[in-house]
C-alpha cells in the first residue's frame, strides 16, 4: 500500500473499511472488512506488552 487504502482490492468498492481486531497468543492483528464484499485482510500484528500499564501522564497524555 503506498499513500492511502481506501477502496477494497477485490471488489474495488470505496469508502472505507470497518476494522476489527482478533487476538492470536500475545499479539493483536488489525483486520481490515470490506461492507460491499466483507473481503478481509489483516494490515498488521501488535505485541501485547508484559506487565501494568503505565499510569497516567497529563504531561504525556494530554492533547495539545
Amino acid at each position: 500500500v503506498e499513500g492511502e487504502l481506501s477502496s477494497c482490492p477485490k471488489c474495488g468498492a470505496g469508502g472505507g473499511f470497518h476494522v476489527a481486531f482478533r487476538r492470536v497468543e500475545r499479539k493483536f492483528e488489525a483486520v481490515l472488512m470490506c461492507p460491499s464484499c466483507r473481503f478481509r485482510f489483516t494490515v498488521g500484528e501488535f505485541l501485547i506488552p508484559d506487565g501494568e500499564p503505565r499510569p497516567y501522564d497529563p504531561s504525556i497524555d494530554s492533547g495539545p
